[in-house]
């Protein structure tokens, strides 16, 4: 039988697919390159829990991971103390790795779980400006529950910051944001940082050219605060605030 040159052109381009799909499957299920050595450090001396280092393996952002990984592990080391919260749970996958990485703290969290309100849809721009009152409706509290069931997790389900009543005199260690428009962001900065731990820190995700609303909610609220708003390098560009400590 004759091989024609397609035959072999094709074999070859399926053999390189084939070799790209094994590696990949290999560095995400093998390879500790892109582990940083403290956290190797602390896996080997069991202070990695077996779910967290699961769950590490499956998280497509290594660098968003390590990053709230390394802020949970200061925060335990300094001792700053107040609760956990997030603003924009959806689904509950960032709540669910933040409470593996420290199962002590109150978390606070706060969504409609039903999708976003029309009013906070109307001026957006960029890829929010796509986005429907059916955008991020395909949970509900009972599933976020079930999935959330220890008891340090608190749940305020509403419009924020109107969710927030009872809960001024809260304190918090670490927020995580993820809230996509601009009104939730502004009030959100806006009713964490005066109750942000010093030394804690606040974790905006998406601040980058496609999410206009949040990058303008972040600058505006930063322009009136002494500290710097800190870049992430992971895929979605977060960006810190941290609270200054007193001297």
């Amino acid at each position: 039988m004759q091989i024609t040159l397609y035959q072999i052109v094709q074999a070859v381009l399926l053999g390189i697919i084939l070799f790209y799909l094994i590696y990949y499957v290999w560095s995400v299920l093998f390879d500790k390159n892109y582990q940083p050595k403290d956290y190797q450090h602390s896996v080997k001396t069991g202070r990695v829990s077996i779910a967290l280092r699961k769950l590490e393996k499956q998280y497509p952002d290594k660098v968003r991971f390590f990053n709230f990984w390394f802020q949970v592990e200061r925060l335990k080391k300094e001792k700053v103390p107040g609760a956990f919260a997030e603003l924009g749970v959806y689904k509950g996958d960032s709540a669910y790795l933040l409470h593996l990485m420290d199962s002590k703290r109150t978390f606070h969290l706060f969504d409609t779980f039903e999708g976003f309100q029309s009013s906070d849809l109307k001026h957006e721009t960029g890829k929010a400006a796509t986005y429907t009152t059916s955008n991020f409706a395909d949970t509900s509290l009972e599933k976020v529950k079930k999935r959330l069931s220890d008891p340090e997790f608190i749940f305020h389900q509403g419009y924020f910051p109107d969710t927030t009543k009872g809960l001024e005199g809260e304190q918090y260690a670490l927020v995580s944001m993820d809230a996509d428009l601009y009104n939730p962001t502004k009030a959100g900065l806006e009713y964490f940082y005066p109750r942000l731990s010093p030394g804690g820190v606040i974790i905006v995700h998406d601040y980058n050219h496609e999410w206009p609303g949040i990058v303008k909610a972040v600058d505006d609220f930063a322009a009136s605060i002494p500290e710097p708003v800190v870049p992430v390098a992971d895929v979605d560009s977060s960006v810190m605030i941290f609270k200054t400590r007193k001297v």
